[in-house]
């Protein structure tokens, strides 16, 4: 940063606001800060034309919110266990941590005015829609899909196109069993819907709902792992049927215990497993949050 710029930053008051992290001041100038206010981390990679692109904007975006919000920038070719560890796989991609925890995210570019609304939100300064799609995900985090779907469906009535909404409409859809309806969602939806966060999170519910459907029944998986405890490949199938039952901590565990035994098992199915489940039930979900925990203790 130059002598200007950095002397603009400390009469404006956005010194400090702004930072390059890796993964040994990740604890500190990520999940610690996060205790104060929001911090959004930006994994980008030298020579991307998006990350060029959409860095510059990031940072004006945070100058522009005063302290509200922080942003930690994260070279991802040299911390590649931050990016195994969030499911980075194309630059540039965002998260948002708040207390800790991720709470929302994208990828790709974005226009500097969804930016703003995505940093009005991460502040609480957008208030009803945001608070209408928080109040509905709780919902149907604890299986009551007919009240998220109400939600769901009043802001679509507004907003047809709202993909918070239509992503959380098409997990409803899921979690009641209709999976017809949610394919059927889904393919009435245009490419650049489809490329939305929500929307890659609903569709990955889906994919692994019907592969979970595949994989057999939990009392005899169960039975099987009793007489043979290490036998990863039904643990592992246990894990993909406990997740389409919903029972998420369910396969959580499981994965979390393959990992424990032999954390490259299978080319590292069982981790990759687990970042599609965070993927498919979203930052905010409970089982999301603890087995990003407890897989972070076993990768650090």
């Amino acid at each position: 940063m130059s002598e200007h710029n950095a002397l603009n930053d400390q009469i404006l008051g956005t010194e400090g606001l702004i930072k390059d992290g890796d993964t040994s001041t990740f604890m500190q100038d990520v999940v610690q800060a996060s205790t104060q206010c929001p911090v959004i981390v930006d994994f980008w990679a030298p020579g991307s034309a998006a990350c060029a692109q959409l860095t510059p904007l990031l940072e004006t975006a945070v100058k522009a919110a005063k302290g509200a919000v922080k942003l930690v920038k994260i070279n991802l070719q040299d911390n590649p266990d931050l990016a195994a560890q969030f499911q980075v796989q194309n630059v540039p991609t965002v998260y948002a941590l708040k207390n800790g925890q991720p709470v929302d995210g994208f990828a790709g570019p974005m226009p500097e005015n969804e930016l703003k609304n995505f940093i009005q939100k991460l502040t609480g300064q957008d208030g009803q829609i945001a608070e209408q799609i928080e109040q509905a995900n709780e919902h149907l985090n604890k299986g009551d899909a007919q009240a998220a779907v109400d939600i769901f469906a009043a802001i679509l009535r507004e907003d047809p196109q709202q993909p918070d909404a239509l992503g959380g409409l098409i997990k409803c859809y899921i979690q009641a069993g209709d999976l017809t309806a949610a394919q059927e969602t889904l393919d009435m939806l245009d490419e650049e819907l489809l490329a939305h966060d929500a929307i890659q999170s609903a569709k990955t519910a889906l994919e692994l709902t019907q592969k979970g459907g595949d994989a057999g029944d939990i009392a005899q998986l169960a039975q099987t792992l009793t007489n043979n405890p290490d036998d990863h490949a039904t643990r592992f199938d246990l894990a993909l049927a406990q997740a389409a039952k919903n029972n998420r901590a369910d396969a959580v565990e499981e994965l979390i215990t393959i990992l424990k035994k032999n954390l490259k098992w299978n080319e590292d199915a069982a981790r990759t497993q687990l970042l599609e489940f965070f993927e498919a039930w979203g930052p905010t979900d409970p089982n999301t949050i603890e087995g990003r925990k407890q897989l972070t203790s076993l990768l650090f």
